[in-house]
């Protein structure tokens, strides 16, 4: 070291001068902390905003996947139900093929009916037209049957009046005679 390194005047003045850069650097060192200060200030202001934007859009990433999985229930619960709807209608289009099968059945056997219906009401018209004639029929011969009945009872009166006349009764003889001849006659 050199002698005049070691004054003691010069010793101070070196410290003023090292202290006067040193209070410029800390000045600068605080200005540069205020400008830092303002920008960290403003960094964690848009940094509150960011974590304010982050929450907002994960309640909505959070509702959305809510609704997505909402909206996918629904569509296979919606898919369950074309399912059963379309099970549903192959069974009603079955039944309504085997009903149209049962109808045309049941066509053919109501045709089948009313051809023996009108068979049967033909042959009951017969049937009526042979009751009346014979109906017809059974009056005349009870007419007749009366009116014979009516001639034998004259008949029979007739007789039972002739046999019991004197006339009669005094020819007895000859009749028994020619029941002897044989009722031959000459």
């Amino acid at each position: 070291m050199k002698s005049a390194d070691l004054d003691p005047a010069a010793l101070v003045h070196r410290m003023r001068q090292q202290l006067i850069l040193v209070q410029v650097r800390i000045m600068e060192l605080e200005d540069a902390r205020d400008e830092a200060g303002a920008r960290l200030a403003e960094c964690q202001e848009l940094l509150r905003a960011a974590q304010t934007l982050a929450d907002g859009k994960l309640d909505e990433a959070t509702h959305l996947e809510k609704v997505r999985a909402d909206l996918q229930a629904q569509y296979d619960h919606l898919r369950h139900v074309q399912h059963v709807t379309n099970e549903a209608l192959n069974a009603a289009r079955h039944e309504l093929a085997d009903a149209g099968e049962a109808l045309a059945t049941e066509r053919q056997n109501s045709a089948d009916l009313e051809s023996r219906l009108s068979q049967v009401n033909e042959a009951r018209r017969r049937l009526e037209e042979m009751h009346h004639d014979a109906t017809r029929r059974l009056h005349e011969a009870a007419a007749v049957l009366a009116a014979r009945e009516q001639r034998l009872a004259e008949l029979d009166a007739e007789i039972r009046t002739m046999k019991t006349s004197r006339s009669w009764r005094w020819t007895a003889w000859l009749r028994a005679l020619e029941r002897r001849l044989g009722g031959r006659k000459p």
